[in-house]
């Protein structure tokens, strides 16, 4: 392989043996979205209040007439929750992206009880996998006790690959690894990685997956709904936190997303 360029901050490794694509999205790689998104946004929060209401009024009908309902009505109001509970994420990323894009994404430092941080993740992927009944699993046996970071920004990405993992995985399993890291530099940082056994992603459609609006299917019968936003939205906040982002996906072989964030000083606490 010939030598990078120091201007290009995306780096794409290709290995022949495995066919297997990897991909890393650095904190410099420019802002590629050329849609004006503060009117969508704009439409999205008129749309999210209503919807958050329709959802207060399907959680008290589930959670209060439950004993009452014979199961082919308890189906319809778990599938009117599920649908909503997407359109309300679908909405609440159109809404960060175009903050992000206006410049208004402001970095609030914090430390972040990473225990904590995934059982606020593990709750949102138990209730995004109860109808597909993939294998949920958490490696986190070398994560630190904390981190120094903004944990919106950090709990958005996890989110995000977390749940477009389970959304493209039809079996198998969603793993969630954290971990400490050294290079032989002295150099630190923690690792958050999302891997799936899902479909991968062909090597020549790794850098339109992220562009915002962008389906890695043309087809108007094509499986899975969405805009398109949450890979965007997750490579905005890597660039914000000044991590990085490694992907390696190949056909038929799962996608593994590894987000690596330095540690500055005393950033983070030993576990």
């Amino acid at each position: 392989m010939g030598e990078r360029d120091p201007s290009d901050t995306r780096h794409v490794e290709t290995h022949p043996a495995g066919g297997e694509e990897r991909s890393e999205v650095a904190r410099r790689q420019p802002w590629q979205g050329g849609i004006r998104l503060e009117p969508l946004a704009n439409l999205a929060h008129e749309l999210r209040t209503p919807l958050q209401v329709m959802l207060g009024y399907v959680d008290i009908l589930r959670e209060e007439w439950a004993g009452e309902l014979s199961p082919e009505p308890l189906e319809i109001l778990e599938r009117l929750r599920i649908n909503a509970h997407e359109l309300t994420h679908t909405l609440g990323n159109l809404m960060e992206l175009a903050t992000a894009q206006a410049g208004g994404e402001a970095v609030l430092e914090e430390e972040i009880d990473v225990a904590d941080l995934v059982d606020d993740l593990t709750c949102v992927l138990e209730a995004a996998n109860r109808r597909k009944g993939l294998a949920l699993d958490f490696e986190l046996e070398e994560a630190p006790k904390s981190i120094l970071s903004d944990r919106r920004l950090l709990r958005s990405i996890l989110v995000n690959l977390a749940l477009n993992a389970i959304k493209f995985t039809a079996a198998g399993s969603v793993i969630v690894a954290v971990r400490r890291r050294q290079a032989g530099s002295g150099e630190e940082w923690v690792e958050f990685e999302v891997r799936d056994s899902g479909p991968g992603i062909a090597p020549e459609l790794l850098d339109r997956a992220f562009q915002p609006f962008a389906q890695l299917s043309n087809s108007s019968t094509r499986r899975h709904r969405g805009l398109g936003l949450g890979l965007a939205l997750v490579r905005r906040h890597v660039q914000s936190l000044g991590a990085t982002l490694e992907v390696s996906s190949s056909p038929g072989n799962g996608s593994s997303f590894v987000v690596r964030i330095p540690i500055k000083g005393a950033g983070v606490a030993a576990a």
